[in-house]
Order: C-alpha cells, then structure tokens, then sequence
C-alpha cells in the first residue's frame, strides 16, 4: 500500500491530472480499501457466495469504471466457483449431471450476456447500464437467498431436524475407531 500512496503523492506533485475512471490511492484509501475486501471475502466465504458480487460495489465506489468492475467481477466469481466445484468434486458430493447443466447455462447465458450488453453500451454509449445490471443481480440474489434460507430453515423445523450448529465431527468416524478401539464409553479398552 505504501509503494502505491508514494508513487500517487509523486504523481500529484508533479502535476499530474488524474481521470475521473483512475484510482488515486492516499493513505486513507490504502487502509480502508484492503479491510473492505478482506471484510467482504470474510463475508463472501461465511455465506457461500462469489466475492466478485460483494467486491463489484465496492469497485464502484472506487471509481473504476464499470466494465473494469463487471470484468474483474466475473473473474474473482470465476475462480470462486472453480475451486468450489473442485471441492465438491473431491469430496463425491458433485452432482455431475446438474453441474455439467448449470455450466452450460451459465456459459450461454454469459456470451448472450456479454452480446447483448456490449450492444445496449455500444449504441446509447452509457455505461450505467453495467452498473444497473450489477445492482440488479445482486439485488435478486440477495432476495432468492433469504427465501431459500426461510425455506430449508421451515423445512428443517417441520420435519423436527435440529436447526442448531453441527459439530466438525458429527457425521465421521471417531478417530480411535481406525486403530481398533471402543469409543462407545468413556475407559478406552482396546476393541480386540
């Protein structure tokens, strides 16, 4: 951060005129920016989601402009849901024929996406476009999240599920039982 705020501060002392679109990085904004982003992966993490949508508002309010910020979204997304695919797949909870479906929708999706909105910026030459659409989507994933929590959460409760917190080891082996010993009380006497 300090290399950035120095090479800044020598910029403007040498009269350079920054763009509307550019980042100025000041002291302040060489603090606050990181602990936003940290925050929100913190977040991103916590609710299962891709930082790129926390992080794209935050972009904004940076000042990049919002192709840079749509880009840079759907990268950081990108890379979140690969390694969360990855996971799943490592762990046998992939189900291969949903997500081979939903990587084809989502690739379709994204080329009409990208075609469609690059035609909307091209010919009314706004960029705000980007911006609304991003407001847009997470603002439905926002609503479709907190009805699919109320949902799971009444599913759970009417079916008499525990809605409490698991614990890590709830659903494996305990750790003894490997090496051939009782876990089922509390003096360990070997199981042979």
């Amino acid at each position: 951060g300090r290399e950035l705020v120095d090479r800044d501060s020598l910029k403007v002392r040498m009269g350079y005129r920054f763009q509307p679109s550019e980042m100025q990085w000041t002291s302040r904004a060489a603090v606050h920016y990181p602990l936003v982003c940290i925050s929100a992966g913190v977040a991103a993490g916590l609710l299962g989601i891709g930082g790129g949508m926390l992080k794209g508002p935050i972009m904004l309010e940076m000042g990049l402009p919002p192709s840079v910020v749509a880009a840079t979204a759907a990268y950081m997304l990108f890379w979140t849901t690969a390694s969360t695919s990855i996971q799943f797949g490592i762990m046998g909870e992939m189900l291969w024929g949903y997500g081979a479906a939903l990587f084809v929708v989502g690739l379709f999706s994204s080329v009409v996406g990208q075609v469609v909105l690059g035609w909307f910026v091209a010919k009314y030459k706004k960029q705000y476009f980007i911006t609304m659409l991003i407001g847009i989507v997470i603002g439905f994933s926002t609503v479709f999240m907190g009805v699919s929590g109320v949902a799971r959460t009444y599913y759970k409760y009417s079916k008499g599920e525990s809605l409490g917190f698991k614990g890590l080891c709830d659903d494996e082996l305990h750790p003894l039982s490997v090496l051939g010993i009782s876990s089922g009380n509390n003096d360990l006497e070997p199981a042979f």
